[in-house]
């Protein structure tokens, strides 16, 4: 199983997005595994959809969302959303959001090592993002993908 994180999310929906190919290239490559999001993360790109790109945008994510018969959706449930709280509290080294941590939390409790995911906090968390041989680690975000 691999998890999805909003920004992979984000990338593979906009063709115009500096990421999007990579990002297609891996939906492709990895077709055969099962996907893992949460609702955290389906609700984030939403947000993020919707702000910057518009309703037609966030409404096309939540179609195609609900027709990939490879993705399962995980609710993030209150003992994973107090696990994600109690790890957050102890990290200064990085400004994580509250959704990867239910993020992590989730991954966790999966046993997933794996994300498709661009941002670098998963990768900073200890998990693996996964990337072509040939691609380049994409620049660091200095600001949440929803802000």
């Amino acid at each position: 199983m691999i998890f999805v994180d909003t920004s992979f999310w984000a990338a593979l929906t906009a063709r115009n997005d500096a990421l999007h190919g990579l990002a297609a290239e891996l939906f492709t490559r990895h077709g055969t595994e099962r996907l893992v999001t949460s609702n955290h993360v389906r609700g984030e790109t939403w947000t993020l959809l919707r702000r910057r790109r518009g309703l037609r945008s966030a409404v096309s994510f939540l179609d195609g969302f609900e027709r990939t018969a490879r993705l399962r959706l995980e609710f993030v449930s209150r003992d994973l959303e107090e696990e994600a709280l109690r790890w957050l509290r102890g990290r200064d080294d990085r400004e994580y959001s509250f959704v990867d941590a239910t993020s992590f939390a989730v991954m966790r409790s999966l046993r997933i090592r794996e994300a498709l995911a661009f941002d670098g906090d998963f990768a900073a968390a200890g998990f693996t993002e996964l990337r072509l041989e040939a691609s380049a680690p994409p620049p660091e975000l200095t600001t949440s993908p929803v802000a």
